[in-house]
């Protein structure tokens, strides 16, 4: 068979970083400036947000796709270059466990099928590597192959335009004598640029503490990430930032952060590690644990399953609403599952949810005396009630019934930008249509001389 001279290569990888340093979008940004004189790139790199509840993530269990057209000639130079790059930039670490996939033409339906469950479930290496060996061109993991699971789920996810949501994401570096010290970001530039620019730009303040949320705290070479809705919205956000060190780089990535993706797939099978969608009817009031953390008992409508829900004390007034729940009530909940061996019982941790029904409840109190309108004491068992100031008995008074003002109402509850995930839906977005396509705009990705 022959092969045409222009060929369409996707390429995804995953699982380069640890704790203690590293950054899969920075080893973006290095191959894409050492592949750009031999391909055209067909899209932004995609920086795709996996099941947030595998426990042996790193942060956001962040993978990334890359779609070039190439000649086919180049496609060696390409590999090599790409493996060159994985064998600088990677974390050589126990816990850190590359992975490379390459696929040339069309994206097989199985491995599209594979991204949606990365999403969702927990994956097992030995899948990922029988798909890699069947549909790959090339691929490529060191240490136990857990990479080749992201790379995969990199390539088959491609965001379609009118089929799913995505955003943008620009993300800047730092040079690499400031790495391991304090950021030094101006945050009054941020303030003012998140009132010029919203509500296209999202998650850069903190909407509660008003804390700056662009920049982390770790070692890695990320100085800051700035999310908007288009690519020139986010590269406007970033001459708009003023910071008091050199920047080594940027790079704009196409993303499924902020989008709810992962419960556009979700069930309410309550499955370890995996991520919840389904209604849940409170079985007892919820309690208040040692670090502020709150807890209830509920049992899933679908299945008639009791699990235990979780509000973490980071979500601030999330939580609040959550501890004024009492049973019967009924939400829409939406998390991530983790199975508690040692109660042998699956909980859920909300990342947000939808008071769907409130019950009424009732407190018991002594009836008031139809004379003096005072409160009345009990006479005795079976003696009805009398009152002290009057004198008034009655046997037959019984005690009246209040119900319980909740100042809850039935909506969607999220909590704070400083506590919602990478997939999670900011209240920002809701209003935002669909997008129908995207542009590449020319100064997508730039690399600066060092200082």
């Amino acid at each position: 068979m022959e092969h045409k001279k222009e060929s369409i290569i996707h390429i995804g990888f995953d699982d380069t970083d640890s704790l203690n340093g590293g950054c899969t979008t920075y080893l973006a940004l290095a191959i894409i400036k050492n592949i750009s004189n031999r391909c055209k790139f067909l899209d932004y790199p995609r920086l795709i947000r996996n099941n947030p509840n595998i426990p042996w993530k790193t942060r956001g269990n962040g993978s990334i796709g890359i779609t070039i057209e190439t000649e086919r000639e180049n496609i060696e130079f390409i590999k090599q270059e790409i493996l060159k790059q994985i064998e600088k930039h990677h974390q050589k670490d126990e816990n850190t466990n590359p992975g490379i996939v390459l696929i040339e033409g069309d994206i097989p339906k199985k491995v599209q099928e594979f991204a949606i469950q990365a999403l969702v479930k927990n994956i097992s290496i030995k899948e990922a590597e029988k798909l890699a060996e069947k549909f790959c061109l090339f691929y490529h993991s060191i240490g136990n192959g857990r990479g080749l699971i992201g790379g995969l789920a990199a390539v088959g996810n491609q965001l379609e335009p009118k089929k799913e949501d995505f955003t943008f994401e620009l993300i800047a570096y730092r040079t690499e004598e400031f790495i391991g010290t304090k950021r030094k970001i101006s945050e009054k530039s941020v303030y003012k640029m998140d009132q010029l620019l919203a509500p296209n730009v999202f998650n850069n303040i903190d909407s509660e503490t008003n804390k700056v949320l662009i920049y982390p705290a770790g070692k890695d070479p990320v100085l800051f990430g700035l999310r908007g809705e288009t690519p020139s919205v986010v590269l406007e956000a970033f001459s708009l930032v003023e910071t008091e060190e050199p920047i080594d780089g940027y790079c704009i990535f196409r993303t499924n952060q902020g989008t709810d993706q992962h419960f556009k797939f979700a069930d309410s099978l309550a499955e370890n590690y995996g991520v919840f969608k389904g209604k849940i009817e409170v079985i007892e009031k919820p309690i208040t644990i040692h670090g502020g953390h709150v807890f209830f008992k509920g049992q899933i409508c679908d299945s008639g399953k009791e699990v235990d829900v979780a509000a973490f004390e980071p979500s601030k007034s999330f939580k609040k609403i959550i501890n004024q729940l009492l049973s019967e009530d009924i939400l829409m909940a939406y998390g991530g599952v983790k199975f508690k061996k040692e109660f042998k019982k699956h909980s859920i941790h909300l990342e947000k949810c939808e008071l769907i029904f409130l019950s009424q409840h009732y407190i018991e109190e002594a009836p008031f005396c139809p004379q003096c309108s005072k409160r009345m004491t009990s006479d005795g068992y079976q003696k009805g009630y009398k009152c002290k100031k009057c004198g008034y008995k009655d046997k037959a008074m019984i005690k009246t019934q209040k119900v319980i003002e909740r100042n809850l109402e039935k909506k969607l509850i999220i909590p704070p930008e400083q506590a919602q995930r990478h997939l999670v839906k900011p209240f920002r977005r809701y209003d935002m249509q669909m997008k129908t396509g995207f542009e590449m705009i020319e100064e997508w990705w730039k690399e600066y001389s060092k200082v």
